[in-house]
């Protein structure tokens, strides 16, 4: 099964009930993303649990908050090694080096 973010259950326009689990496949995923809303909208919630789901998906996530609303998801990588991201990263290699 590919990996999918489990974004949570979902509801028609209308307010009628939905369906129980929305799963975003994680290739939909683009680079950048950003969220807007009003006071209260549930911004912090849905990028905690995108963020979480991406973790759990192995997508490798870089967050800019400059509120300060999400710092206690650094503790999902406490020691701020590099070696869990170094699977996704693809090294640029420079045509004037020697390989």
């Amino acid at each position: 099964m590919k990996p999918a973010l489990n974004l949570g259950a979902w509801r028609h326009l209308d307010g009628a009930e939905g369906g129980s689990s929305l799963r975003l496949p994680a290739e939909h995923l683009v680079t950048h993303a950003v969220v807007v809303g009003m006071t209260g909208s549930g911004k912090t919630g849905l990028c905690t649990v995108m963020i979480e789901e991406a973790a759990r998906a192995r997508v490798p996530t870089i967050v800019i908050d400059v509120k300060g609303d999400l710092p206690n998801l650094l503790l999902t990588f406490p020691t701020l090694a590099s070696s869990p991201l170094e699977p996704w990263v693809e090294l640029d290699h420079d045509d004037t080096s020697p390989e």
